[in-house]
């Protein structure tokens, strides 16, 4: 009877520490298989959330490979001379992934947005280093990657598709994802790809276009 509890233990163990590592490593799957229009699932919304990193903004996180996501991936594949068939099979995925920054181009404040708001905006990175016991995960769940911001939630709401406007009359898109200690009020912590270029970033004063 011990024996068959222990076995029954060790059982149950097991299951949870792969529950535990499942999530991050699936999360983690854009580009283990080719993505294609009817497709659903948390890779889908990862696709979806760097296209909206690289400007296409009219995209919902919904987890599903509709005729907008199709479209937006048909769009880039031509503007980066891809094949243009709207599927994401790795050559796709790593000319997206070789973006590392957030595409920032000269601003052009889009023309519909819930509101504007006057924001100081500092840097972070993934790992424990910048975001502590969440390592590389969001407040959200997903993966902390360019183009994710931490957000106060009560100032922006979580999921929000948003547009930075820089100083210098640059502009980026983003995806408030992820929320912090220190990220209260007018306030964003935009995700770097290092924690080098996150100091370089500094701290600036911008304007966060609210988009959804």
């Amino acid at each position: 009877m011990k024996n068959i509890k222990k076995i029954i233990s060790s059982a149950i163990a097991m299951a949870f520490l792969g529950a535990t590592f499942w999530t991050p490593l699936a999360l983690a799957a854009l580009g283990d298989q080719a993505l294609k229009s009817g497709m659903t699932g948390q890779t889908v919304e990862e696709l979806q959330s760097r296209l909206i990193e690289l400007g296409y903004d009219s995209i919902s996180v919904d987890g599903v490979f509709g005729e907008t996501t199709e479209q937006s991936v048909i769009d880039y594949q031509n503007k980066k001379n891809l094949a243009a068939d709207g599927v994401v099979g790795q050559e796709t995925v790593q000319v997206m992934q070789d973006s590392r920054m957030p595409e920032v181009s000269r601003s052009n404040a889009p023309g519909r947005y819930k509101a504007v708001l006057d924001i100081k905006a500092t840097a972070y990175a993934a790992g424990p280093h910048d975001n502590g016991q969440w390592g590389n995960m969001t407040y959200m769940g997903t993966m902390v990657r360019p183009g994710v911001i931490a957000v106060d939630p009560q100032v922006i709401p979580l999921g929000s598709r948003l547009y930075i406007e820089f100083a210098d009359g640059k502009g980026m898109y983003g995806v408030a994802e992820d929320t912090g200690g220190a990220i209260k009020g007018n306030r964003i912590d935009i995700a770097m790809q290092s924690v080098a270029v996150a100091y370089d970033f500094g701290i600036q004063n911008v304007k966060v276009y609210v988009l959804s």
